[in-house]
């Protein structure tokens, strides 16, 4: 029986045999000597072990596989947009005159690459995920796999007359997309400690993250700067990619919180 002192959700059953798929405290489980007898030993209630099985819910090393795979195949598509020149009798200038590709492809590797940082930071407090955080990752990786669409709009027409417009304001609607999702992701990691499994962490990482929303705000501003200024609205795409990598979230000790 458990002791007077003994605070522990418990009940008292009266077991003959050990129940299967319960692992009972060591001090209290059936010997092999008590099978077939009738004996008084200490089980969890039933909200005790639901709550242990929603603690231990789904691991996170699927999740990131899975996520790396796509930020690495996003930002390694990026490349393929910085073509070699035309036969030309003066390469120097000709590879010059490439520089919007370059501008945009640097662009779009910072937003990927210090999305992917803060992403993999926030997953090593994560103990656990559960079906709408895969969800809501899943639109993160939607959007970071669209990005070397809008960058290749942005690199042959950011000095077009007509096109530019259109295509830095493609550019500023995936980004918005990101930052909608990562946002997501990152509020709903850190709501409580349903993921982090650890209530002090979740508030650090989420107080350091908190600056994150503002992104949104950056990246609409570029959207309106791209019909009057197209170069200034992806300099400001640019910033606001580097703007990601100011809050520094914590990084985990061994223990599970946050440094």
């Amino acid at each position: 029986r458990p002791t007077r002192g003994d605070r522990k959700p418990y009940r008292c059953h009266r077991l003959e045999l050990q129940p299967p798929g319960i692992d009972l405290p060591a001090a209290t489980a059936v010997t092999p000597q008590a099978a077939g007898t009738l004996a008084w030993v200490a089980v969890p209630t039933v909200a005790h072990l639901s709550a242990s099985f929603r603690l231990s819910g789904v691991r996170t090393s699927r999740l990131e596989a899975f996520s790396d795979g796509v930020f690495a195949i996003a930002g390694t598509l990026l490349v393929l947009e910085l073509r070699v020149p035309a036969d030309t009798t003066d390469l120097g200038p000709a590879v010059l005159g490439l520089w919007p590709a370059y501008a945009a492809y640097l662009v779009s590797f910072l937003t990927i690459g210090i999305i992917w940082v803060n992403h993999h930071t926030l997953l090593e407090h994560c103990r656990r995920v559960d079906r709408r955080f895969l969800y809501l990752n899943l639109m993160l990786l939607i959007a970071v796999g669209i990005v070397p669409f809008p960058t290749a709009l942005v690199g042959q027409y950011i000095l077009s007359e007509h096109g530019a417009t259109a295509a830095l304001v493609v550019y500023g609607l995936g980004a918005v997309l990101i930052a909608i999702a990562f946002t997501g992701v990152f509020l709903y990691a850190t709501h409580d400690q349903r993921l982090v499994g650890n209530h002090a962490a979740a508030r650090r990482v989420r107080q350091e993250g908190r600056l994150f929303p503002i992104g949104l705000g950056a990246y609409t501003l570029g959207i309106a700067l791209a019909f009057v200024a197209p170069l200034a609205s992806l300099a400001v795409y640019g910033l606001t990619a580097l703007f990601y990598a100011l809050p520094l979230l914590p990084l985990p000790t061994h223990a599970g919180t946050a440094e």
